[in-house]
């Protein structure tokens, strides 16, 4: 019996710097029965010259004007002809049995979902990888995986985690191309919920590539914004279907208080739509998170009050000015009143 085809599907713009070393960390995989698509989602810079380099006949590239992240996974998988999804970032890497040990864990089972082991690392220096074990990493009803990942403080979705059974992948549906930023989000809960196990690969690793302030995932634009709370309302709607719970409720308010604390205080209207739908969802317990200078503000004014004077500092780039601006405030008399006033 033949070895199934995984077709890996890498959207790629502008990642030049990076695509070579990503392709390379697929090519040398254990696992051979492989089609590589690249999708060229109108890159101007130097991203053909890097992968034209390299000589490997399963490397397939596609070349469409710039239509977003989730336009190009949705013509990867037009082009692929795999029994296998798998989808990847342009600037991450995986070890070299990454695809063997989840195809093996999968064995042939069309409605299971292989997920696995993800690191972190920083400045484009693998040696900084961070090891990043979940709740989650291991064998999972979908409904539980999803509850547990949702209840930890950085909850990780990304679509690189999973290798999908392709008539798995038609059932739940591609990708939604009205999203941009937190579009994994929607994809991987939707997903989830059309498997019926999420099985956990041991030893199949993915090295995460943080620091890029090029990559979606930093947009900060007010469309990037209201993508990501569609999706966050879509995936919120799935798993209350799967289960209105008060556990599903908080965990929806939550996510939701994870935006509010990203976004205040710019977009006003964003922000009011937000805590409306904490407050539709039994309200919020999650405390926001920041070093420890922005902690010392916080426990002094209160969250909104410190994301605003930490907004301003950072705005106009005076990081030390931000800090001796909260030494100079400690000893004031309006912390003292604050204090005395209990505030």
């Amino acid at each position: 019996m033949s070895e199934p085809l995984v077709s890996i599907i890498i959207p790629c713009f502008n990642a030049g710097a990076y695509i070579r070393e990503t392709i390379l960390s697929i090519t040398q995989q254990t696992y051979q029965n492989l089609e590589i698509i690249v999708i060229d989602d109108g890159s101007t810079d130097n991203s053909m010259e890097e992968i034209s380099a390299i000589d490997d006949k399963r490397i397939r590239v596609w070349h469409q004007v710039n239509s977003g992240q989730c336009a190009a996974l949705n013509t990867g998988i037009q082009l692929s002809k795999g029994d296998y999804i798998k989808f990847f970032d342009a600037d991450d890497l995986m070890c070299q049995e990454h695809i063997e040990l989840q195809v093996l864990k999968i064995n042939g089972r069309k409605n299971v979902i292989a997920s696995s082991e993800w690191y972190r690392f920083f400045n484009n220096d693998l040696s900084t990888a961070v090891y990043a074990s979940e709740s989650v990493w291991q064998d999972l009803k979908p409904l539980e995986w999803l509850k547990r990942s949702l209840s930890q403080q950085y909850d990780m979705m990304a679509a690189w985690l999973w290798l999908i059974p392709r008539e798995l992948l038609d059932k739940a549906g591609h990708w939604d191309e009205r999203l941009s930023l937190n579009n994994d989000f929607e994809f991987s809960v939707r997903l989830l919920l059309h498997a019926e196990e999420v099985a956990f690969t041991r030893g199949a690793k993915v090295y995460y590539r943080s620091g890029r302030n090029t990559a979606l995932s930093w947009s900060n634009s007010k469309h990037a914004y209201e993508a990501a709370i569609l999706s966050t309302e879509l995936a919120c709607g799935y798993l209350l279907a799967a289960e209105d719970s008060p556990e599903m409720q908080a965990l929806c308010a939550d996510r939701y208080q994870e935006w509010c604390f990203r976004i205040y205080p710019r977009f006003p209207d964003i922000v009011k739509f937000l805590e409306e739908k904490v407050e539709s969802h039994g309200g919020s317990r999650r405390q926001m998170e920041g070093g420890k200078l922005f902690q010392k503000m916080e426990s002094l004014l209160g969250w909104k009050a410190a994301k605003r004077v930490k907004f301003f500092f950072y705005k106009i780039g005076y990081l030390r000015l931000f800090e001796s601006f909260i030494r100079t405030f400690k000893g004031s008399a309006y912390h003292q009143e604050l204090v005395t006033q209990g505030q």
